[in-house]
């Protein structure tokens, strides 16, 4: 066997005795941070204005709103697109063997498309002095089939604060009646 061929060999040995660590469940301390990135208070504000301003924001964001309960602050939307085209290259080769093969290569799929959702599920509650937010966000891969592929939960702090910024502003603008 080449130098070569033993490296490789003893890389891909290597490589699978290596773990990659994999945590599903979230570390100590973790969920208070993530709450505390998902949340705003709002001091003197009703919730049901507060409410109207959080549809608002996520009809602006490209949302599509499922649920809208006032009585128990719920609000879910989710908005959705294609995340990975079809193989068009394969979908060529597909047409340019179709004469060899008699049709035959015209029946295998042409690639995979996947489609993604971020889903939104907001809480508004009020209390006497104020009313709070919290926004919790998943990204959801399915197939074409609608099977789903992934499930990501969205612990990114940055993509709550651009989030709670614009509501900060929807909820000025409702306030004022703009």
């Amino acid at each position: 066997m080449t130098r070569h061929a033993t490296g490789v060999v003893l890389a891909l040995l290597l490589g699978g005795c290596a773990t990659v660590q994999h945590s599903s469940l979230p570390q100590p301390g973790r969920p208070l941070e993530t709450r505390q990135a998902q949340s705003r208070d709002f001091e003197g504000r009703e919730a049901k204005l507060v409410l109207k301003a959080v549809l608002n924001v996520l009809q602006d964001e490209g949302f599509t709103v499922r649920v809208a309960n006032a009585e128990l602050g719920l609000v879910t939307a989710v908005r959705e697109w294609q995340s990975r085209q079809p193989n068009h290259g394969l979908r060529v080769l597909k047409w340019l063997a179709a004469v060899p093969t008699y049709g035959a290569s015209l029946l295998l799929p042409s690639g995979r498309s996947e489609f993604t959702a971020l889903e939104a599920n907001v809480n508004v509650s009020e209390d006497a002095t104020r009313t709070r937010v919290r926004i919790s966000l998943v990204a959801k891969v399915t197939d074409k089939e609608g099977r789903v592929q992934e499930v990501t939960p969205i612990d990114d702090a940055l993509a709550y604060q651009g989030l709670l910024a614009r509501l900060d502003k929807a909820v000025y603008l409702q306030q004022e009646g703009l």
